[in-house]
């Protein structure tokens, strides 16, 4: 569904990501992983094209998005969501009307709608019984969910994670991991996450790839995850302080 070919981006004198290629498969769970400055996050940005390559090509469901002008990539954005770190809910709005307020704005609805077919969301999503509530009533792991919701009003066919897991407790991160999983097995969306979250990985992921030195270094199920031999990866999936990995020193 998702192709990055041969991906070449540069900031400046810095290199970031120097020929990438990657499938992510429709209906999947793909996790993009690797240290802080390897270009995750830039990689996914070349999809809605908040970011263009300097070469290479990329292509969604099909078609050759590289060289769409900023109109159409509206029609691209419309069925890509992004989900942040941060749930970045109003506080002053309830779980119900944040869901709702996409509804009102890109969808046309009336206020009373908007809100009916948010409380639908909120049931996907399991957080119905918090609509009313604000997003300071309830934890970390609760209000992510709820972003979920609000990300699934543009009834997107992918949804970008963005360290879904970081700073949530390890029960709250398996409810989100769950949820991920039932957006790919009941409404075939398709994910790719953004991660550090080891734990999450190896629970939910369907592929996993690597970035290293602005390359894919490797790619494949969690299982070749766990069974590699690449020291690169052993030392990253270990967490070891020695090791022959190089760190870019720069934020991601």
């Amino acid at each position: 569904m998702i192709v990055f070919q041969d991906i070449y981006k540069r900031f400046g004198k810095k290199e970031v990501l120097r020929g990438v290629s990657l499938n992510v498969p429709k209906g999947k769970i793909q996790y993009i992983i690797g240290t802080s400055g390897a270009g995750k996050s830039v990689l996914t940005k070349h999809l809605v094209g908040l970011i263009r390559p300097d070469k290479g090509r990329v292509l969604f469901d099909g078609r050759d998005i590289t060289d769409c002008t900023e109109q159409e990539y509206f029609e691209v954005r419309r069925r890509v969501a992004t989900v942040f770190q941060h749930a970045t809910l109003f506080d002053s709005m309830t779980m119900a009307e944040n869901v709702a307020l996409p509804l009102r704005k890109h969808r046309g609805c009336k206020q009373k709608e908007a809100l009916e077919r948010a409380m639908e969301f909120l049931k996907q999503v399991q957080m119905a019984d918090y609509a009313h509530r604000y997003p300071s009533d309830v934890g970390d792991g609760l209000r992510k969910r709820v972003a979920i919701a609000r990300a699934l009003t543009m009834e997107p066919e992918v949804v970008i994670f963005d360290e879904p897991t970081t700073g949530i407790d390890p029960l709250a991160a398996a409810n989100v991991d769950q949820l991920m999983r039932h957006l790919s097995e009941q409404m075939t969306v398709t994910s790719i996450v953004i991660s550090h979250d080891l734990r999450s990985i190896f629970r939910v992921a369907d592929r996993v790839a690597m970035l290293y030195k602005g390359r894919v270094l490797l790619e494949g199920t969690p299982e070749e995850f766990r069974n590699t031999t690449n020291p690169v990866v052993r030392q990253f999936i270990n967490g070891d302080a020695e090791g022959p990995m190089e760190f870019p020193g720069v934020g991601r």
